[in-house]
C-alpha cells in the first residue's frame, strides 16, 4: 500500500466512523471540547476552527459528510442511506429541516 492508498484508506475509515455517530444522533452540538477544558473561552473562534476543520474533512456545518466527498471515498451507499433517513436531501448536502424540527422535538 503505497502513501496515497494509505491516506485514502484513512479519511475513509474516519467517515465511516463518523457515519456511523452520525446515524446514531451526533451532531455540530456534540463536537465541543468541555466546559472546563480551557479557563478562558473564545465562542467566536471554537466556531471559525469547527467550521474550517469540517470544511478541511468534507463535511457540511452540521458536521454530516457531504454527498461529494462520500461518493469520492467510495461510500455512495451511505449518502443514499442518510438520504432514505432524511439526514441529507438529495439536493447536494442540505439538510431536510422538517427532519431537524422532528429531530428537535424527540
Amino acid at each position: 500500500m503505497d502513501e496515497a492508498k494509505l491516506t485514502q484508506a484513512a479519511k475513509r475509515y474516519r467517515t465511516l466512523v463518523r457515519a456511523i455517530n452520525i446515524r446514531r444522533g451526533m451532531r455540530r452540538k456534540d463536537d465541543k471540547p468541555p466546559e472546563n477544558h480551557w479557563k478562558k473561552r473564545f465562542p467566536e473562534l471554537e466556531k471559525e476552527l469547527l467550521d474550517a476543520y469540517y470544511k478541511l474533512k468534507g463535511w457540511n456545518n452540521e458536521g454530516i459528510p457531504t454527498k461529494e466527498s462520500l461518493h469520492e471515498l467510495g461510500l455512495d451507499y451511505v449518502s443514499k442511506d442518510f438520504i432514505q433517513r432524511g439526514i441529507l436531501t438529495d439536493s447536494e448536502d442540505g439538510l431536510s429541516e422538517k427532519t431537524w424540527a422532528e429531530k428537535e422535538r424527540e
